[in-house]
């Protein structure tokens, strides 16, 4: 292992978070008579996870000396696993491998051996471990998971098999709901093969001391005593069995807590699971996490921009205090420091009455902020203010249809059969109720008792009246009315603004000046759409319908008339590498996805652009690559098809330096094998290989073509190596070799584009067969700047995955990201004809995605997918979530634009919401110092640092925009934009007024009891959040400064 540079770390922080970096560690383990807890507060968006990337540097740093700890065990509990895979590399400060426990605590001991505790020489060795806690603390049923029952009989019986009967008689004890004892003991003797010497150590010597003591091993031979001889549990025991079972689990979790030896312990948004911080919860989950917080001298950071929820009111539940979740935390905080508690509480109530009674609140703050600071910080970037850094737009949905008001009026209808109601705001909010109500009361009943035969004449007629997606226009490609006014609305400002034209975002710093279908969206308009929505079938219909009209739209005028696999299927990829009696026949799709490092320098666009950073007009360029090439070559017989692949192969420099010349290893890596990602196909074989073959058999001479300069611009293989040339500093050989082999993956990721069925169809449309179709693919990258946007791209991932520098492994993991965005795998939701007895209708949808659902695990298992795929410039375009669980998940880095399509209940969801694209480096802010200073980031770039980087070294140079500027904040005509989709005259007027009012006073409300009784009496007395003493969170400055690092 290698110990994390932490001074490089902390230079990669800016000065507010080092300054949260330094207060922290000195809380932690300096200060004398600290409670070893604390909680980051920082505002949405901010970087709290690089904060505690920095904590981690640096506690690794204070533990080294530490006679008594053997190795540094870092534990990181995050409540959303997507989360937890976006966090976990910011964490990783030593490069080694995490180990992420997805499963529950109990089976740790399946784990404990990627746990190395030996110590090197060059310093302790430490550990990355992740939980989750819905998995990994929550007890669940009484007997657990199968897995555990098998861990509890080894931890009783021994790895090595023993006496028969005893062995059955345990296994029946703890054979739950496994099929059959023998079944179970095949499971048993797998898991022994698994453990090889045995559990951990640890584990199994606290929990035999643990069982012995707590006489739970009396018990379980007593129970297996009166088991002998039986074939199965008998009633009379199973209670006695389950319960028993359930104590040895508890016993189990608490013995690896002990094998864990937690050094530093980091809850994420654990507001999500306040819980498990509250001993008094009585919860089991609780208990067991305590167990980790009060390990020996375990450290504990919280990480909340939201760690109380307001509102608490004079009337409000008190089941959900949000004033006493708060106190528990500061409780939990001061580790039950009375005395400390005593005076934060003091302080609140003098800083509630200063502020009610509008006298001088200034030292009451002060007072306040000196007691707070010990446990707590938060930091906040300036408001947002409406005009300047915000546009709000209402986007006003229009008068409802005539088949509006009647689909309202049967579900009225239905619901009355049914006895089970349908709200207003569902009719309001979800496009074709009926069509996407699984999960809903109504939509399970009613799909219940027709399926079962149970229905009544009544409720088929009113089930037979809903307005329901016809699965005849679905199979055939028809126009299917969006079914919603709000919809209606929204898709005018997507769909029917043309956005379906286009395969990319347009790039925020072009080189080129658009062309065709870009020119139209030239002014900067388009960022991606992230709807949230307060209804759970929001985002499966309305990605359902917006995706399903731009395929529909796309395929217009095609041979493809029938909307089935099928017919999709026998459309033929017209980029595919295919034989022809034996030979190679796709020569110049080759040429378009073949990474050519000579041509590609020649065609560099960067190299042409002038001191004042004008645009480049594509076919003046084109000409002026082209001289270059004819005063190198000679013109070749342009007559012959195959003549631009024949000169490009020609070209000396196609192959570079030092790596493996054979055409089944070009073939390998032109398949998109290698790295992480699976999208390869068998192509890395046969034909692909063949065709790499005659590529690389050509005679090398300088041979000219007409359509050699196009190739050496906009060719998806040569865009691909400049862009990952641009992040890869310096000379290192191996470098090079790595690169040319990730930009022929990324090419292939590029084709895999390309080559969609949809995509074909929309490229014939826009360029009306005019010429082959790979010369249309060319054309198309020159008009959507694509060197431009992989160049924005490359950037962005590169500070995500690779910080200062790339290497082979950085620069490899940041090909596979780009890959997995452009090779997203095609998803297909469901929606149901009420006309068919709920028969399914199946939708493919790319344009418009779903974030999150209650679909279960498959869909868990994407939302990273989806993720990555929505932070990238290409498809999905609009991402449609419901608020729950979103908390710090990154939405931002080609969206600055979010859609309420119901509004929140409270002005901290509303931000949160907001935060999701109000964040570092955003989308608004990389156009707005695109825009400002173009010419800095373009001037010299051929030959030094990246477009990007130049840009915003530029943007640095301007202290007078403060510490937020300009990662997040930066001005210019590019702002989030906030669209808030409602009716005219709809009550949502006024609920937008008093949030939008409460947004600007909730702030000062941290700790108060009764947040929205508070507010609205300031609110009556024209206070405004300028005119009140602000409670100053930020931690105090340190010794390294404040200051941005340059």
């Amino acid at each position: 292992m290698t110990p994390p540079d932490v001074a490089q770390i902390l230079a990669g922080l800016k000065g507010f978070q080092r300054d949260a970096v330094e207060h922290i560690i000195d809380r932690l383990y300096r200060s004398a008579g600290g409670s070893g807890r604390y909680l980051v507060a920082d505002e949405t968006g901010l970087g709290k996870s690089v904060v505690a990337r920095g904590v981690i540097a640096s506690a690794i740093a204070e533990l080294q000396d530490a006679a008594h700890i053997d190795r540094i065990d870092v534990v990181y509990i995050c409540s959303n696993t997507d989360l937890a895979k976006q966090n976990l590399r910011r964490l990783n400060v030593t490069g080694d491998p995490h180990l992420g426990i997805t499963s529950r605590l109990t089976l740790l001991a399946l784990e404990t051996r990627h746990l190395a505790s030996e110590s090197t020489v060059s310093g302790k060795k430490v550990n990355l471990v992740s939980f989750t806690p819905g998995t990994s603390f929550e007890m669940g049923w009484q007997t657990g998971s199968q897995e555990e029952r098998q861990l509890l009989h080894i931890l009783l019986h021994g790895v090595v098999e023993g006496d028969s009967a005893v062995e059955r008689t345990s296994a029946l004890f703890f054979q739950g709901g496994v099929a059959s004892v023998g079944r179970f003991q095949a499971g048993i003797a797998a898991m022994r093969i698994r453990l090889g010497a045995g559990p951990d150590s640890v584990i199994q010597r606290e929990f035999t001391s643990s069982v012995q003591a707590s006489g739970l091993r009396e018990q379980f031979d007593q129970l297996c005593e009166q088991l002998q001889g039986c074939e199965g549990v008998p009633p009379e025991l199973r209670r006695d069995v389950n319960g028993l079972t359930a104590s040895l689990r508890g016993t189990l979790a608490a013995a690896s807590v002990e094998s864990l030896e937690p050094d530093l312990v980091i809850l994420d948004e654990f507001q999500r699971f306040r819980h498990l911080i509250d001993p008094g919860s009585g919860s089991a989950a609780s208990e067991l996490a305590h167990n980790l917080f009060n390990y020996r001298d375990a450290r504990v950071l919280l990480l909340s921009a939201t760690p109380y929820k307001p509102y608490t009111t004079a009337d409000g539940d008190a089941d959900d205090d949000h004033y006493r979740d708060f106190m528990t935390t500061l409780e939990f905080l001061a580790k039950g420091d009375a005395a400390a508690l005593e005076r934060i509480r003091r302080g609140f109530r003098n800083y509630r009455q200063a502020l009610v009674n509008g006298s001088d609140a200034v030292n009451e703050a002060t007072v306040l902020r000196d007691e707070l600071l010990p446990f707590m910080s938060r930091s906040e970037r300036p408001r947002l203010e409406e005009g300047r850094d915000l546009l709000v737009r209402r986007v006003r949905s229009d008068v409802p249809t005539v088949n509006d008001l009647r689909d309202y009026a049967a579900l009225q209808s239905f619901a009355r059969e049914i006895d089970s109601p349908v709200s207003l705001d569902y009719w309001k909010s979800i496009p074709y109720f009926a069509s996407f109500m699984e999960g809903y009361r109504p939509g399970e009943r009613a799909r219940h008792e027709i399926e079962s035969g149970s229905a009544t004449a009544e409720l088929n007629t009113a089930v037979s009246q809903l307005r329901s997606i016809d699965p005849v226009d679905i199979r055939n490609y028809g126009p299917v009315d969006y079914g919603n006014a709000r919809l209606r609305a929204f898709a005018e400002e997507t769909i029917d603004q043309g956005w379906w034209r286009l395969l990319w975002v347009p790039p925020s710093l072009p080189y080129f000046s658009p062309g065709d279908v870009y020119l139209s969206f030239s002014d900067g308009s388009v960022t991606k759409r992230l709807i949230f929505s307060a209804w759970s079938s929001v985002p499966t219909s309305v990605a359902s319908l917006l995706s399903y009209e731009a395929e529909r739209r796309m395929i217009e005028g095609s041979t493809l008339t029938e909307n089935t696999a099928e017919a999709k299927r026998a459309v033929s990829s017209r980029l595919d590498y295919v034989l022809r009696e034996g030979r190679a026949s796709s020569m110049s799709t080759l040429a378009l996805f073949w990474p050519h490092p000579a041509l590609a320098q020649l065609g560099d666009p960067l190299s042409f652009i002038n001191e004042s950073g004008d645009l480049l007009d594509a076919e003046d360029t084109r000409r002026r690559v082209d001289a270059r090439i004819q005063s190198q070559a000679d013109a070749s017989d342009e007559a012959h098809p195959d003549a631009a692949s024949q000169a490009f192969f020609a070209w000396p420099g196609e192959w570079p330096d030092g790596v493996y010349r054979q055409p089944h290893a070009a073939a390998y890596w032109l398949a998109g094998r290698g790295g992480g990602t699976a999208n390869a196909g068998n192509e890395a074989g046969g034909a692909l290989q063949e065709h790499a073959k005659v590529a690389l058999e050509q005679t090398t001479t300088l041979r000219w073509h007409e359509d050699l300069a196009l190739l050496a611009m906009h060719s998806p293989g040569n865009v691909a190596y400049r862009a990952l040339a641009r992040i890869c500093a310096g000379t290192d050989v191996d470098l090079q070799k790595e690169l040319w082999r990730a930009a022929a993956r990324l090419a292939n990721g590029i084709r895999t584009l390309f080559n969609r069925m949809d995509v074909q169809f929309l490229i014939d449309q826009i360029y009306s067969h005019e010429q082959p179709y790979w010369k249309s693919v060319l054309r198309y990258c020159a008009d959507g700047n694509l060197q431009s946007v992989l160049d924005e791209y490359c950037f962005q991932l590169k500070l995500e995955l690779a910080g200062s520098g790339v290497d082979a492994t950085s620069l490899n993991l940041i090909t596979d990201r780009a890959i997995e965005a452009l090779a997203l795998r095609t998803s297909r939701y469901t929606a149901r004809s009420t006309a068919d007895q709920f028969a399914r209708i199946p939708i493919t949808v790319r344009f418009a995605l779903r974030y999150g659902s209650a679909a279960g695990d498959a869909e868990s298992a994407r939302a990273p997918e989806v993720r990555n795929a929505f932070n990238s410039p290409f498809w999905p375009f609009v991402l449609a979530s419901t608020s729950v669980g979103q908390e710090g998940i990154d939405f931002h880095w080609w969206s600055h634009s979010v859609v309420h399509w119901n509004l929140p209940s409270n002005p901290v969801d509303f931000e949160q919401r907001e935060g999701r694209v109000n964040r570092f480096g955003g989308h608004a802010v990389r156009k707005n110092i695109a825009s400002a200073h173009r010419r800095a980031a373009l001037a010299g770039t051929e030959t030094t640092s990246h477009p990007w980087q130049s840009a915003f070294d530029a943007a640095v140079d301007h202290p007078e925009l403060g510490e937020f500027s300009p990662y997040w904040i930066y001005p210019g005509d590019a702002r989030v934009e906030r669209l808030i989709v409602h009716f005219p005259l709809s009550r949502e007027d006024a609920q937008y007024e008093r949030l939008r009012d409460s947004l600007t006073l909730y702030r000062m409300m941290l700790g108060q009891p009764r947040q929205e009784d508070m507010m609205e009496l300031l609110r009556q007395r024209g206070v405004s959040e300028s005119q009140v003493a602000q409670l100053d969170l930020r931690p105090p400055p340190s010794t390294g400064g404040t200051g941005p690092v340059d």
